[in-house]
């Protein structure tokens, strides 16, 4: 799954995204080496699963970036 966003030095942030992969669109984020449960779907910015145990700021962060970049995102 490539990246398509490190927004943060030292990759303690980053967004990627399988182009591939099952539907709705999301992308997975990787969060200080975690990449559990992070995942947002791109056309509503739903958290998939809980993303609940990441932190609010973090969660505000990436529905921002992907919103600002959601048709780049959704292009094939």
């Amino acid at each position: 799954m490539p990246p398509v966003s490190h927004p943060f030095k030292k990759g303690a942030l980053v967004i990627l995204m399988n182009y591939v992969d099952h539907a709705p669109p999301h992308v997975h984020v990787k969060y200080q080496g975690d990449v559990r449960s992070y995942r947002i779907e791109i056309k509503t910015r739903t958290w998939m699963r809980s993303g609940l145990d990441s932190p609010s700021a973090l969660k505000r962060l990436v529905e921002v970036w992907v919103e600002a970049h959601e048709a780049e995102l959704l292009e094939q």
